[in-house]
This record gives structure tokens, sequence and C-alpha cells, in this order.
């Protein structure tokens, strides 16, 4: 018990002590921060996705009810000036290709289309 004293006395020992439990809490603290950023970054991510689609339904909706018709082009132009207009963050964020907006236009248009009773 003498021995475990007298090294524990040792400044030495103390600074080391003190050096490991500075890692470790680090270690620990970095680990919780990166979770938390990965967590929050997710979600704001789902929040910018959600609202992406949510926007890009409603124009669909919108240029079915004014023109039925409607060329797959000018369906495009008007959902992409609706997202400019509506979700300008979540475009930012997410910066989805032209081929992403054309099949995620299509994929309205068709439940869009479905509702009202139509053949795609």
């Amino acid at each position: 018990m003498d021995f475990l004293t007298v090294l524990l006395a040792s400044e030495q020992v103390q600074t080391a002590i003190i050096t490991v439990i500075g890692l470790v809490l680090t270690f620990i603290i970095n680990r919780a921060a990166g979770a938390f950023t990965a967590a929050t970054g997710i979600q704001i991510e789902a929040s910018h996705r959600d609202a992406l689609h949510e926007a890009i339904r409603s124009a669909v909706e919108s240029a079915l009810r004014h023109n039925a018709k409607t060329g797959f082009s000018t369906m495009k132009a008007h959902v992409v000036q609706h997202l400019r207009e509506s979700v300008p963050d979540a475009l930012k964020a997410l910066t989805p290709g032209d081929g992403v907006i054309d099949r995620l236009i299509d994929r309205y248009v068709g439940e869009a289309l479905n509702r009202m009773g139509e053949p795609k």
C-alpha cells in the first residue's frame, strides 16, 4: 500500500494520469459532437428534402389545374420556377440535378393524374 501511495504522490505519475484522463475526455467529447452534428445534419437534410418534394408536388398540381395538357418542358419550367421562389434553401442545400427533378416531376404528374382519374 505504501508503494501505491508513493507512486500516486509522484508528480510525473499525476501528470501522466491527468494527461490520459484529458485524452479520454477529448475523445468522448469529439465522438458526442460528431454524433450530434450527424444527427442534426440528417434532420436538416430531411426537412429540405420534404420541402422540395412538397414544392414539386404543389407546382405539378398547379400546372395541371391550369392546363392539364401541359408538355413536359413547360411543366418542368413551371416547377423549377416554383422551386426557386418557394424553397431556395432546399435547392441550395440539396442541389438536385435535372435528372432528379425530371423523375420527381414525372412521379408527381403520375400521382396527380391517377387522383384525377386520367391515364398518364
